[in-house]
């Protein structure tokens, strides 16, 4: 077969012709262009994606300024409730108040900074407490009174002002037979402070 031949045979039958050369070039955009539609499937997610964030964003942006504003006057107050760990007297004075209201009798009380977590197996929770703007303070005490004294101490202590959990407590019995039970207690209490 020469080209003369095949020229005029698609000259007579041009429909195939036509269809061919359509099928061909079709053939050759699809192959050129196929991951071109993976992109933009992909690129269109992603835009919906973005658009609904915004969409968001543009619906509770209209109340961003009062929560700002309460968020700052909840952050000032969690600051005024932090002890500070350079101020002793004040400190202890939040316990000795509890201990005038309920009751107890504080034998002692000593303020100790919790040091930084050391060790190969501590290295998280050191570089956590390092940028954290918080300190751990711990008191340990000892209180004596009637056992509903020194529970309503230990409610006290959780439920004041300060940011303060028991950590550990032991009690033991102040041999007082007359009357309510008198226990004397020694306790341990977190309680979170700002950083030096």
């Amino acid at each position: 077969m020469t080209f003369a031949s095949i020229f005029s045979y698609l000259k007579k039958n041009y429909i195939i012709a036509i269809c061919s050369a359509v099928a061909v070039v079709c053939l050759g955009v699809y192959f050129v262009r196929n991951d071109q539609i993976t992109r933009l499937e992909a690129d269109y997610d992603d835009l919906t994606v973005r658009h609904s964030r915004i969409l968001k964003n543009l619906k509770f942006g209209a109340e961003i300024e009062s929560d700002l504003e309460e968020l700052k006057a909840m952050e000032s107050e969690v600051e005024s409730r932090l002890f500070a760990p350079e101020d002793l007297a004040t400190n202890q004075r939040y316990f000795y108040q509890i201990e005038s209201s309920t009751g107890v009798q504080m034998e002692s009380i000593q303020q100790i900074i919790k040091p930084l977590p050391d060790g190969k197996k501590n290295k998280k929770a050191r570089k956590k407490a390092e940028q954290s703007p918080y300190q751990e303070i711990i008191y340990d005490m000892s209180v004596q009174g009637a056992y509903s004294e020194v529970l309503a101490f230990l409610r006290a202590i959780e439920g004041g002002e300060a940011f303060a959990v028991i950590d550990a407590f032991s009690i033991v019995d102040a041999n007082k037979m007359s009357g309510e039970p008198e226990v004397e207690m020694r306790l341990s209490v977190d309680v979170l402070g700002r950083k030096l």
